[in-house]
């Protein structure tokens, strides 16, 4: 895979464009509630339209592709939140699925054709060939139980991003690979501070993290954070993988 297809600068962004997309959709319905109020799961669809406007392709809640000797239960797989692929890419290359399908092959008539039978479906991207994301939101303001006011999970939110990295990190078969923080803070100076801090954090602790670009877009305040920031993370592959 060429790497530039993966310009950390690009997808920070594409991923800023579908979050100002949706900022100015909810600027124009005068919406009670803004982008800090979303979860990761809400902001899934907002980051995948950015990635898709970028002509690239993007599937959400894949499975990871480690573990294909195993052939584990789709039910006890990892997944990631968003998985990037060249445009014109309809999935991701399962080696678990492959390896199930064999198995069923073996020891019928198919037998001696079960790998070409199992063979991934015309257009799955491999999983080497895409780029990985696990989206994290994090705000220094935030809504909880209906009260307004700081956010006191804030240190501890970021330091559970850290898991992520660890799992990025060590899945095999992975070799484009981020962290996505979607942040909102009061002023652009305090994301500035703060995501670089987690990153030299990541780097003490020893773990895999391969740089970071951000990209901000404005949001109307209506909680406390003016701005948003989306810090992309790039996770190097772990050489001991799952």
């Amino acid at each position: 895979m060429v790497f530039m297809l993966w310009d950390q600068d690009t997808i920070a962004e594409a991923l800023a464009a579908g979050l100002r997309h949706a900022e100015a959709d909810l600027a124009a319905e005068q919406a009670v509630h803004g982008l800090d109020a979303l979860d990761e799961l809400g902001l899934h669809p907002i980051l995948a339209a950015g990635l898709t406007g970028a002509d690239l392709a993007v599937f959400r809640e894949v499975p990871y592709p480690g573990q294909p000797k195993a052939l584990p239960k789709e039910s006890q797989r990892l997944r990631c939140d968003l998985v990037a692929a060249p445009q014109g890419s309809t999935g991701i290359a399962d080696k678990v699925h492959q390896g199930k399908d064999i198995r069923r092959a073996t020891g019928t008539l198919f037998a001696d054709v079960a790998e070409q039978l199992a063979a991934p479906p015309t257009g799955h991207a491999a999983p080497e060939d895409a780029l990985w994301l696990e989206v994290k939101a994090i705000g220094q303001y935030s809504t909880v139980d209906g009260f307004v006011g700081p956010n006191r999970s804030y240190t501890s939110q970021f330091n559970a991003c850290r898991n992520d990295i660890r799992k990025l990190g060590k899945a095999r078969s992975i070799e484009q690979a981020a962290l996505v923080l979607v942040t909102f803070h009061e002023q652009p100076e305090i994301a500035t501070h703060d995501l670089a801090a987690f990153v030299h954090n990541c780097l003490d602790r020893h773990l895999p993290v391969g740089g970071l670009v951000t990209a901000s877009l404005p949001i109307s305040d209506r909680i406390g954070n003016s701005v948003c920031t989306v810090g992309l993370v790039r996770v190097r592959p772990d050489t001991d993988g799952f």
